[in-house]
């Protein structure tokens, strides 16, 4: 029995690497890294409007944009709006049916000067966290280890968009065990954000990526 319950606590991603206890070090996560509480925790409305305040958000999760990079990114709110209209509000990366074309087009009318991937998907999570990933340094230096095909003449957006399908099949592959720690943590956090700080904290990629831990595990 007792072997039972740590196959069910244990996620394997596709370099092979199995994470153990991960409803422990989800909740470690939590409690030592602000973002939870400053990011994760906040609510926001998972509508068609991506407002001033959203944007902001993503600076809660070290995002760092100034008033000019925030300002650019509202300028593209009118493409961002029509786009978010054709993702349903709780689509899941882990749906039968994805939009993918839908989320190609998000990422292209968020990407812009000085906007790449990470503050990207720091913006949108909070609009679809069910959904969007985010994409910062250390998950896109594992995802283009899992990712076969070559990406070097494809755009930005479809490359993003690639890399969104190489955490869908990894939270697919682990849904059942994501779901299960994430309620009995009770922790507010969809399956493919406690695979993001799964992967990010404890799979080694930030160890690999920087040559040390992150601070709250130093």
């Amino acid at each position: 029995e007792e072997e039972n319950e740590h196959v069910e606590d244990c996620i394997t991603i596709q370099t092979g690497i199995m994470i153990r206890d991960c409803q422990k070090k989800l909740i470690e996560f939590c409690k030592k890294d602000a973002s939870y509480r400053r990011y994760d925790l906040e609510k926001v409305e998972q509508d068609n409007e991506l407002t001033r305040e959203d944007v902001q958000l993503g600076n809660r999760m070290v995002a760092r944009m100034g008033p000019l990079v925030i300002e650019s990114v509202i300028s593209r709110t009118t493409m961002i709006n029509l786009v978010l209209e054709h993702i349903a509000p709780g689509t899941g990366i882990s749906d039968k049916h994805v939009p993918w074309l839908a989320i190609e087009q998000l990422f292209s009318a968020t990407l812009g000067p000085e906007v790449g991937p990470a503050r990207a998907t720091k913006i949108l999570h909070k609009k679809r966290p069910a959904l969007i990933p985010i994409l910062d340094s250390v998950v896109l230096s594992y995802c283009k280890v899992a990712w076969s095909d070559d990406l070097r003449s494809e755009s930005e957006a479809s490359k993003m968009t690639a890399y969104v399908k190489v955490i869908k099949i990894d939270v697919d592959n682990n849904l059942d065990v994501l779901e299960n720690i994430i309620q009995a943590s009770a922790l507010k956090l969809t399956p493919v954000r406690a695979f993001d700080i799964l992967l990010w904290g404890y799979s080694g990629e930030y160890e690999r990526n920087f040559g040390r831990p992150p601070v709250w595990k130093r």
